[in-house]
């Protein structure tokens, strides 16, 4: 046992006032002879005795009331461990506080996390002078210090927000391990404030590196609730490939019930640029996860921002998901000729292409080739094959660049092959039939009709077949696993095929467009074909990055003009990066991605890159980890004995204040003390009495 206020114990010196009155107040009885009643003596001798022991008694309860009274004043405890036996021993404290959106649950006046924050202030009024603390989130590995200005701390929980990054709790763990064991303090503590999802922990103690001190105390503030309903939007991405002003456009969501009851009816809805675009119903088991289809019609062009959202439920930051993409004003198409005669068709398709999207064309020889292929456009088409620039078109293609390739009417069969081969494509190729002959024709075999190329070609869904053209020679190309066929002949060579290995993209025609191997370039499906083939290589870029909240965005930096790049958030505030103060200059990492929402690059107007940040749909695991579980967790740093567990909803003052020194006894002594000077009182009053008896 200890006592919380020692210096009150000197007041014990007061139990010997009643041992100096005892003797003071001690009275010599008058002895008086009576020779008649001698059998008297034996009757005053029994009462003095009687009246000896009860003033001893009272001696005794006197001076225990004291002791009583000045130890439950100087506040005995028992102790739970040593605290230096003396209540002056400073307290280092570290707060980690669970910033997770799942603590965003409202429940009563208010949401966990608020809850939690009003108990850290409230347990940071009851520090002294010489007390530190230290507050960290688990969503933030930001360096900290102790402080011990306690307002700086108020100030700082006050202002913080619910985060939708990845939870790092093992980072964090270890991050307040290393502080407490570095501080000079004797008391030491860890406070948890969580509703302890077990996302939020899983293994990840195993890569804690540090224990604690065998004196440290770590108390667990379990928020957890199992009683509470929660969807989310686990997934939200754009069906199209193939994206035109006027046309429909198509969305997939998957929603998640990962809490509470079914719901019946639950509304989601599709905003486009802010817009409510489409809505739709569903209906939803618990733990079952449903995909909703939207469409709409695109109506605008450039950067276009679209979001699903279902209604509110009782954690709301989940129930939103973001994408984006690019439609371009206008595509810019680099034509690479062998011959300008083999591309009047295709010049022609393009510049009367009745698309919503500007089609602008540069042609340029194959001579001039090298200077213009690194310039910014957004397909490059090449009818005929330059073997002697198949490295740098294979470099232009290894940075996510797109191209169409056709054969010229000049082109040779060990040409067209070798070039294949040096850009990767590993296939043999034929020439098949005579130029300029109608003597064997060729057709159509099969067509993949759920190309994104025939999406919306066709004005009647139910008239998906295409006229054949008459082809008179083609190269037959064979079929292999990296060529995804598009249009195959009857003898299944590939007459359309797309090669992509993740960077590169490229069509292969298998016919040149002139009419002396075919009638191709007068068939009504040309033209269509040719600027949807244009429009299908563009949109293949235009689709922004998909990034979990903290994660980085990569931004490539090559080719910019200007030395400033401007960061648009989802809020609208702008932030500007100077290029020169980037380590590596080809690319910057931007990581400052704590917002949902789509995040926009720029040099000067120009739209250099995007990338949509959302949450981890992991995060929403809304499993609460057991006792059992988390003790075995905990127990890799600390000793089990050292753990305390809270429900916020207790005297947690009271839980704190005892689990530091033990348990009070000051209350115990006081009724002691009561008690005492009854029975003092009793026995005073019975030996007076006494005393007056035999005084007679």
């Amino acid at each position: 046992m200890v006592f919380l206020n020692p210096a009150v114990l000197f007041g014990l010196i007061a139990a010997a006032i009643p041992v100096v009155l005892h003797f003071l107040n001690l009275q010599k009885l008058n002895r008086i002879e009576f020779s008649t009643l001698a059998f008297l003596k034996e009757l005053q001798k029994t009462k003095i005795r009687k009246l000896k022991f009860k003033q001893w008694l009272l001696l005794f309860l006197r001076i225990l009331l004291i002791l009583l009274l000045v130890s439950a004043f100087a506040r005995p405890t028992l102790e739970t461990y040593t605290i230096g036996g003396t209540s002056a021993a400073k307290t280092s404290s570290v707060f980690i506080v669970d910033d997770s959106f799942s603590m965003s649950l409202v429940k009563g006046s208010g949401s966990q996390f608020n809850k939690a924050k009003e108990i850290i202030k409230d347990i940071l009024s009851s520090y002294e002078q010489g007390d530190e603390a230290l507050i960290l989130f688990t969503t933030d590995l930001q360096e900290k210090k102790f402080l011990t200005d306690f307002q700086k701390l108020n100030e700082e929980i006050g202002t913080k927000k619910i985060s939708v990054k990845k939870v790092v709790f093992s980072e964090v763990v270890d991050k307040a391990i290393a502080s407490l064991n570095g501080s000079q303090n004797f008391n030491k503590e860890l406070f948890i404030f969580s509703d302890f999802f077990r996302n939020n922990f899983g293994d990840e103690f195993e890569t804690i590196e540090n224990e604690l001190g065998e004196n440290t105390k770590v108390y667990l503030f379990n928020f957890g609730d199992e009683e509470f309903s929660n969807r989310i939007v686990s997934n939200f991405e754009l069906s199209n490939q193939l994206l035109e002003l006027d046309k429909t456009i198509s969305f997939t969501a998957q929603i998640k019930n990962t809490n509470g009851s079914a719901v019946s009816n639950g509304v989601s809805s599709l905003f486009i640029n802010e817009k409510r675009s489409a809505q739709n119903s569903f209906n939803v088991e618990p733990d079952e996860t449903k995909t909703i289809t939207f469409e709409s019609v695109l109506k605008e062009n450039g950067l276009v921002k679209a979001f699903v959202e279902i209604e509110t439920d009782d954690i709301t930051l989940d129930n939103i998901r973001h994408t984006a993409f690019y439609v371009p004003e206008e595509i810019n198409v680099l034509l690479v000729t062998q011959s300008e005669n083999d591309s009047r068709f295709v010049k022609i398709a393009l510049e009367s292409a009745s698309t919503s999207t500007s089609i602008n064309v540069d042609q340029v020889n194959f001579q001039r080739l090298s200077s213009n292929l690194v310039n910014e456009n957004d397909v490059v088409v090449f009818i005929g094959v330059p073997s002697s620039l198949a490295s740098s078109i294979k470099d232009y293609l290894s940075n996510e660049r797109k191209i169409i390739i056709m054969p010229s009417s000049e082109t040779k069969v060990d040409e067209f092959e070798i070039f294949f081969n040096q850009l990767g494509i590993n296939t043999n190729v034929q020439q098949i039939g005579e130029v300029n002959s109608t003597e064997s024709i060729s057709y159509f075999g099969s067509v993949e009709y759920e190309h994104p190329i025939f999406k919306n070609l066709f004005e009647e869904r139910e008239e998906t077949k295409v006229e054949s053209p008459e082809i008179y020679s083609y190269f037959k190309i064979e079929a292999v696993p990296s060529l995804k066929p598009v249009i195959s002949l009857r003898d299944n060579s590939l007459f359309l095929s797309e090669y992509s290995d993740g960077n590169a993209s490229v069509l292969i025609f298998g016919i040149p467009p002139v009419l002396s191997w075919s009638n191709f370039p007068v068939k009504s499906l040309f033209a269509p074909l040719i600027n949807k083939s244009i429009l299908y290589q563009t949109m293949q870029t235009e689709l922004g990055q998909q990034i979990i909240a903290g994660e980085a965005v990569d931004i490539r930096l090559t080719n910019l003009k200007l030395p400033q790049i401007k960061v648009v958030r989802p809020d609208e505030t702008e932030e500007y990066l100077n290029i020169s103060e980037i380590e590596n200059r080809n690319y910057l990492s931007y990581s400052k991605t704590d917002e949902l929402g789509v995040y926009e690059f720029y040099s000067g107007e120009e739209l250099i890159d995007f990338a949509s940040v959302n949450f981890d749909p992991s995060e929403t695991n809304t499993d609460i980890i057991k006792e059992d579980d988390l003790e075995e967790y905990l127990s890799k740093i600390t000793d089990e004995n050292n753990i305390i567990y809270i429900d916020p909803s207790d005297d947690y003052q009271e839980e704190i204040k005892q689990a530091r020194f033990g348990t009070e006894l000051w209350k115990y002594f006081l009724i002691a003390a009561f008690i005492i000077a009854l029975i003092e009182m009793f026995v005073s009053k019975n030996s007076k009495k006494d005393f007056a008896e035999i005084k007679k």
